[in-house]
């Protein structure tokens, strides 16, 4: 098949949007085919590059959700596909693509397995203004609020960041059954490129374990506080420290010491504000259902991977810590550590019991395709000394990588009659045919590629202490006997996988297949 291998040059510009407007389809145009997906936050920059890389030049107008983080629960593009760049597409066609972010993965697998319909935004409700950017010229701002500025629609596609069997305990999100491994089969799931995870923390409690582990001598004495760009100067957490933060055992940052000392009271670490509730630990935490919590859950936690592991906390307990916040998407964790950075309250939850709102100390979970350039006030830390880099994950020193999985019903799996065209609520959800499966197919193809991977997928993700994002897969990429074992950052390979011969499962220790020749193991 010919891949639609882009160069990284152009994926640049791609990104950025199309500077004409000729031929841009609007709200005022009716599209040819329309594709829905659900499901994961954390790979939205990718998304959004994958399917724009696609458009025809100068058709595209892309359509945001309004609010302070734009696109942070919905988004789509509008623009015109061809056959030139869509190997198997009937014709040109005029096509909506409209991605749901709202509650994370599981809505990109337990829906589609329980054929419910979900919100999706509508971008033909007199809902949309034409806000430009300087890289997106043709982007619209949505209200996701009156009436009609959301429908219920079937999904076409689902895409997670774990495997449909994570979605179960913990993981199982609002309103859906848990999946069993029985209905896990109703659906067709192919794994794509593996992506990096990390732990962010606001600038203030960055700088304050910087300064912490600075004085005893765990960083070097010429690194400055905030400074970013070397490796072995950004603080670390154990993985010991990040599962007793993430389940509620460490209540105030009183708590946290180092070499005996409090944390607050460390010398040189700047005081946290005098109010009520201001030392506890704050956990900008992903909903139930979030596939960047579940693979936080499994990787630190072993949760739901074993009988009896720690639990996320769910709750806050105001009297005494600590304060877990829950986001929908990665979009809101971005909010939610910039509200208590900044002791605002965009999230709407630095309020209530703590009057007025606070500046504090927060953690929570992202992918490496966040904030590379530092718009919002926080960083990622270590992981047990490791910096979350292509090349920590690609040489299996960095532990918090998992591939993704895109997903969509089976055929003869459907509970009500199909039906052609649109999905009425009457119908029921069909596998994607035609030119959708087209379509989908040349984006799950692509976002396996190295080059591509590369090109696309990881332009967003090159940060001041290293390049990070995305790797493509071990199978086939590192079977491949060109695989050379050692890192091309312009191509990049996991040589690892949770796949040992039964499908993706995040509950085991990733491994490089036999097959591979060539093992990075040093």
């Amino acid at each position: 098949m010919k891949k639609n291998i882009v160069t990284a040059a152009l994926g640049a510009a791609l990104i950025a949007g199309f500077s004409g407007t000729a031929s841009a389809w609007t709200p005022s145009d009716v599209p040819d085919l329309r594709i829905n997906m659900s499901g994961a936050t954390a790979m939205d920059n990718s998304i959004t590059s994958l399917f724009t890389s696609l458009c025809d030049a100068g058709t595209l107008h892309s359509y945001f959700n309004d609010g302070p983080n734009p696109g942070n629960r919905y988004r789509a593009f509008f623009c015109t596909l061809s056959p030139d760049k869509v190997d198997g597409l009937s014709a040109s066609q005029k096509v909506l693509f409209v991605k749901r972010s709202a509650g994370g993965s599981a809505q990109g697998v337990n829906p589609l397995i329980d054929q419910q319909r979900l919100e999706a935004m509508n971008i033909f409700n007199n809902n949309c203004t034409l806000s430009p950017t300087d890289t997106d010229p043709n982007r619209y701002l949505c209200s996701i609020s009156n009436p009609g500025d959301l429908e219920l629609r079937y999904s076409d596609i689902g895409i997670s960041d774990v495997d449909a069997k994570m979605f179960r305990g913990v993981n199982t999100p609002a309103g859906f059954n848990p999946v069993n491994p029985e209905s896990a089969e109703d659906l067709d799931s192919v794994s794509v490129a593996a992506l990096i995870f990390g732990v962010p923390v606001n600038n203030a409690l960055y700088d304050a374990l910087q300064t912490a582990q600075r004085g005893e001598g765990l960083l070097p004495n010429d690194c400055t506080i905030g400074e970013y760009a070397r490796e072995e100067c950004i603080p670390s957490l154990t993985k010991q420290q990040v599962a007793s933060l993430i389940s509620g055992t460490v209540k105030t940052w009183d708590d946290f010491k180092i070499d005996g000392i409090p944390l607050t009271q460390y010398p040189g670490v700047t005081p946290l504000p005098a109010t009520r509730g201001s030392k506890f630990v704050r956990y900008c935490k992903r909903v139930n259902g979030s596939g960047t919590g579940a693979q936080q859950y499994a990787k630190f936690l072993h949760n739901p991977c074993v009988s009896g592991a720690s639990e996320p906390m769910q709750s806050s307990n105001i009297s005494s810590g600590p304060i877990v916040v829950q986001n929908s998407g990665s979009g809101d964790v971005e909010l939610c550590l910039n509200d208590y950075e900044l002791g605002i309250n965009n999230t709407g939850a630095n309020t209530g019991f703590f009057t007025p709102t606070t500046k504090a100390w927060a953690l929570g979970t992202q992918s490496l395709e966040k904030n590379a350039d530092q718009a919002w006030p926080y960083k990622f830390v270590r992981i047990d000394n490791v910096a979350p880099t292509l090349a920590n994950a690609f040489n299996g020193k960095y532990f918090d990588v998992v591939e993704m999985t895109y997903q969509w019903l089976k055929p003869g799996v459907n509970k009500l009659p199909a039906c052609e065209g649109e999905h009425f609520a009457t119908c029921g959800p069909q596998p994607p045919v035609g030119d959708i499966k087209v379509i989908i197919e040349q984006m799950r193809t692509e976002a396996s590629e190295p080059s591509v991977v590369a090109s696309i997928l990881n332009v967003k993700s090159n940060y001041p202490f290293g390049k990070s994002g995305y790797l493509a897969p071990a199978i086939p990429f590192a079977t491949d006997a060109s695989f050379t074992g050692v890192l091309n950052e312009n191509a990049p390979i996991w040589p690892y996988t949770h796949d040992l011969g039964a499908g993706i499962n995040n509950c085991v220790v990733p491994t490089i297949p036999s097959a591979v020749v060539n093992k990075p193991l040093l």
